[in-house]
């Protein structure tokens, strides 16, 4: 474990892994955020003159308005769908009006444009954004496991303990930064910072390039839910209520009964195969009926092809022992032998919850949302997992697509509660999506 950098304290505190230095060849070529900007505008100006040629004079209004629509749509967008923005109206323009910028050349142009900013952009990103984390001792590491996470755009590169009434001396997080090849300073809640030290902070940061981030202390709270506001001098966040009810909601329920009518209708000859395998492959009933917990609360039947021996459904002492699935909650086993040769195929590919689509249909469930709880599982609850329930439970959700059985419970309910309190349609489809790469992999299925 590597230790922090202590402004106010000999005592080293430990921490997270920290990202490793930059090499020096990488830190001289890591473009500014204003160089990354210009060069924008640079690579849009000069590709823009060099597609209007061999047919001079160049026309001064795509000359100009190239970099200016190039320059804007980075600022609002990302780079490929501003790539993709600027195809379609160049082209657009170049086939319904004056060809100043012959389609072809466009179309050049856009990939041109597209590759500078990408690649720009990368080295300017080269470790990630690096950052020195400032905070009470306690909070750091928890800080820095999340900062560190895979696909996060920061990497902990240092750590300084403070506390209350903690005086950092002049231009000592500034030097830290620069010493880490840090491109901002994050100070986290109750790093016993006031106002004024804060502003002081900021300006010392200014001085040398490096940017100041302050922690608001909220975790798996999607930015579409926050916006920034003041009182007096004083700033603000706004985190924004989770939407519950609204046309959203209702689209959502409208259109996954309509997938899943449409996926019965579709996949029904490869349903009725199945049940005809699970029949025959060993006694019992094809389907598996079993009381599950839904919105509210409400107890529902969910339907399943049968993967299990019968009478084999609750898991007994021996098997409990050998329960891989930390925090007593839920219980699962990578190697269960009550599971049949048949359902362990079924649950490999996920088709044995084919029938759900009957519970979506019904309205017990909905397409995605929440893993479907069962009675004694709810009687375990806790206050935090209960916010499960003021949804109805999906056949597919964050839990599946992020690992399905090989997550802890507390990663599970986690994922639950974050698509609770942040969920959105473009969520619903994003997950969706996932879902075929999910099932496909096998990761978690058994």
């Amino acid at each position: 474990m590597a230790t922090t950098t202590s402004l106010l304290t000999p005592r080293p505190v430990l921490a997270a892994p920290l990202a490793p230095e930059l090499p020096a060849r990488v830190r001289a070529l890591r473009p500014s955020p204003a160089v990354v900007r210009a060069t924008d505008l640079l690579a849009a100006t000069a590709g823009t003159l060099l597609v209007q040629l061999p047919s001079p004079p160049p026309e001064p209004a795509v000359l100009l308005g190239v970099p200016v629509i190039w320059w804007f749509l980075l600022t609002w967008t990302s780079v490929p769908r501003a790539g993709l923005l600027l195809g379609l109206v160049g082209t657009l323009l170049a086939t319904t009006g004056p060809a100043a910028v012959p389609p072809g050349r466009m179309l050049l142009l856009t990939l041109g444009l597209v590759a500078v900013a990408l690649g720009t952009r990368r080295l300017a990103a080269a470790g990630g954004t690096r950052v020195v984390l400032v905070g009470d001792p306690t909070a750091l590491d928890a800080a820095s496991t999340e900062l560190n996470r895979p696909g996060s755009r920061f990497a902990v590169v240092d750590q300084v303990p403070t506390g209350p009434g903690a005086v950092l001396a002049a231009g000592a997080l500034a030097d830290v930064a620069g010493h880490r090849s840090a491109d901002a300073v994050l100070v986290l809640p109750g790093a016993g910072l006031d106002a004024a030290a804060l502003r002081r902070l900021g300006w010392e940061l200014e001085g040398h390039g490096v940017e100041l981030y302050v922690g608001t202390g909220l975790l798996d709270v999607c930015a579409a839910r926050t916006s920034s506001t003041r009182a007096g001098g004083l700033g603000l966040v706004h985190v924004r209520r989770t939407v519950h009810a609204g046309p959203g909601r209702l689209v959502k329920a409208v259109a996954e009964r309509v997938v899943a009518a449409g996926s019965l209708l579709l996949l029904g000859p490869l349903l009725l195969a199945l049940l005809l395998v699970v029949r025959l492959s060993s006694p019992g009933p094809a389907l598996f009926r079993q009381t599950r917990i839904g919105r509210d609360g409400q107890p529902f039947t969910m339907l399943k092809l049968r993967t299990m021996t019968i009478g084999d459904e609750r898991p007994h002492a021996e098997l409990l022992a050998r329960n891989e699935v930390g925090g007593g909650v839920l219980f699962k086993l990578r190697e269960d032998p009550r599971v049949t040769r048949v359902g362990r195929v079924l649950r490999r590919y996920s088709l044995d919850e084919l029938p759900q689509l009957v519970n979506v249909l019904r309205g017990d469930m909905a397409l995605v949302g929440p893993r479907p709880a069962l009675p004694r599982e709810v009687e375990a609850y806790a206050a935090d997992p209960r916010r499960r329930l003021v949804v109805r439970p999906g056949l597919t959700g964050l839990w599946q697509v992020s690992g399905r059985s090989d997550l802890s419970w507390e990663e599970t309910v986690r994922l639950d509660l974050s698509y609770v309190d942040n969920w959105s349609l473009g969520l619903d489809l994003w997950i969706a999506a996932r879902t075929v790469r999910a099932v496909l992999g096998h990761r978690g299925a058994y």
